[in-house]
């Protein structure tokens, strides 16, 4: 189940992106979660700082379950009040190989910062959207992609896809349901014109994948709530397999 050979290789790759100024090697973070600070608008729009929904909880659980599972140092804000962001503008977006955009169906893109993503992603950038839902947000999430890339095309991805393959291997396109969803029982959708989850992505010219989507589920919620005991643990537990399974692809290629 577990691609050893994988798991060497995203160490050693962690170890190329980690940060900082005359620190020890075993000082220093292996690997940074980073979420995409963006602007909402859109016919979707519901909330300014749509970006930084489930956390910070969500990003700490989520890497104190890296850690435990891959012994990666992983960085932890000195406040857990605090969140590891970026701007689409700010120039230490290339320092950081992975970017998390969370209901990116509220993303409203403009011509400058559709261009400094095409260059980071272009550049070697990873780029995994994650909880959002329906026609109307899917439909607002291909737009901003079409600004990026308009030669390029946002596709179901198979599940031989080696991104489902680098750690964990993931059989199946489970939804993973909100937190209320998740412990009431009930309809693991949130929107009814459109119920099917998808895990979907764009690549480059050479075949590597650059941005990744998880359409209609809600990875986040499922990190943020994994303790608590009503959310079942098929969904976190897959959760945290995906999300292992994307920064090993991201670090490794």
């Amino acid at each position: 189940m577990v691609v050893r050979t994988a798991l060497v290789c995203c160490l050693l790759v962690f170890e190329l992106f980690a940060f900082g100024n005359g620190d020890q090697p075993g000082d220093k973070p292996e690997f940074y979660f980073t979420r995409l600070q963006y602007s909402a608008g859109g016919p979707a729009a519901r909330s300014l700082r749509a970006w930084y929904t489930d956390s910070p909880a969500a990003d700490h659980k989520f890497m104190w379950g890296i850690r435990r599972m891959t012994n990666a140092r992983v960085y932890e804000p000195p406040d857990l009040r605090d969140v590891q962001s970026v701007k689409i503008m700010d120039p230490d977006l290339f320092r950081y190989p992975y970017i998390y955009a969370v209901e990116p169906g509220q993303m409203e893109l403009s011509a400058e910062e559709a261009a400094r993503l095409r260059e980071y992603l272009l550049r070697g950038g990873f780029w995994h959207c994650d909880d959002f839902w329906g026609l109307e947000q899917f439909d607002q999430l291909e737009r901003q992609m079409r600004k990026i890339f308009p030669d390029r095309n946002i596709v179901d991805l198979p599940l031989t896809h080696e991104v489902f393959h680098t750690f964990f291997d993931i059989n199946e396109i489970m939804q993973i349901p909100g937190e209320r969803a998740g412990c009431t029982g009930g309809p693991t959708y949130e929107r009814y014109d459109d119920t099917e989850p998808r895990v979907l992505g764009i690549t480059d010219d050479k075949g590597r994948l650059i941005v990744v989507a998880t359409y209609n589920s809600d990875l986040g919620d499922a990190w943020e709530y994994e303790d608590e005991a009503c959310y079942p643990e098929k969904y976190s537990g897959q959760s945290y397999r995906l999300g292992l399974n994307f920064i090993i692809y991201a670090m490794t290629h």
